[in-house]
């Protein structure tokens, strides 16, 4: 992920601590403005004035702390526009990625919107307004490219991954398929606690290869560039969504009418740009995975 600071939109930010870090997104607006982009909200949201939206901080470029330590990326500029088009303030409240989903179930949070991946599990406990087309990528460092050129080249080979993400599993499937399907080597795979654990094995020789998200090869290409490359094909999409409690569908109906809009006044795409990630956008729609 990367993030570059874009001050005059995150200098509402403000931190407090309350279970965790809070900070607060979105310009004030008019009595009239705010009646109108409530109109579809659930009482409750409209009665507070806000909505409480989840986020884990380390997955740049879509949320993380700028050098500043000011929330930044992709996600945080986005849920400001949502604040503005439904007419509530946005208040950010961070948990670590793992804890996420329980804090919509336990309703600390009304939303989670932290690169999370609307999959088919996820959808028996939790609904999503998918947004943006995640791209899941092999990479290894700059130097080792050329040794990548085929998919078999991965067996026998090591890849660190997340353990908490989707590309852990997707991982073991690409060694099934690729390498011990064709009575070829396996592909060791180290689980680590995070992506920035899994760029580590590649920094330390300890691992030949990491999976995690385009997203953030995007940004690391920007600010550390021939550090890291990306190799092979892309690993299986799912679109990353903002997940909320199983039914809620007022709620959906909101948050996916207020991305429409964003969508539709080009605010949308001109944030992904800015980004790199241009390559992402989408539709939005409710569990759109199926």
């Amino acid at each position: 992920m990367k993030h570059f600071t874009n001050a005059a939109r995150i200098a509402a930010l403000t931190a407090v601590t309350a279970f965790g870090l809070t900070a607060c997104v979105g310009g004030a607006e008019t009595a009239t403005e705010a009646a109108a982009g409530t109109t579809g909200l659930p009482q409750a949201i409209k009665d507070a004035g806000k909505i409480r939206i989840g986020l884990s901080p380390d997955f740049p470029p879509m949320e993380f702390r700028d050098s500043d330590k000011k929330l930044s990326g992709v996600d945080i500029e986005l849920q400001q526009k949502l604040g503005e088009v439904l007419g509530v303030e946005i208040e950010v409240v961070e948990s670590p990625f793992d804890q996420l989903i329980n804090s919509v179930q336990t309703g600390r949070v009304d939303l989670v919107m932290s690169g999370i991946s609307d999959t088919l599990e996820r959808q028996k406990t939790a609904d999503f307004v998918d947004y943006f087309k995640s791209q899941g990528r092999l990479y290894t460092s700059g130097a080792r490219a050329g040794e990548f050129t085929q998919q078999t080249d991965i067996c026998g080979k090591k890849l660190a991954v997340s353990g908490k993400t989707d590309y852990f599993e997707q991982v073991k499937t690409l060694s099934k398929t690729v390498c011990t399907d064709k009575g070829l080597p396996e592909l060791g795979i180290l689980p680590t606690d995070s992506g920035a654990a899994a760029r580590l094995q590649i920094e330390q020789g300890r691992v030949d290869l990491a999976a995690q998200g385009g997203e953030n090869l995007a940004y690391f290409a920007k600010t550390e560039p021939g550090k890291y490359a990306s190799v092979l094909d892309p690993l299986p999409a799912k679109p990353f969504g903002v997940l909320m409690k199983k039914g809620d569908t007022q709620l959906a109906n909101a948050v996916k009418d207020a991305f429409t809009e964003i969508v539709d006044n080009g605010e949308y795409q001109k944030i992904l740009d800015k980004w790199g990630l241009g390559y992402g956008a989408m539709t939005p729609e409710v569990n759109g995975v199926k």
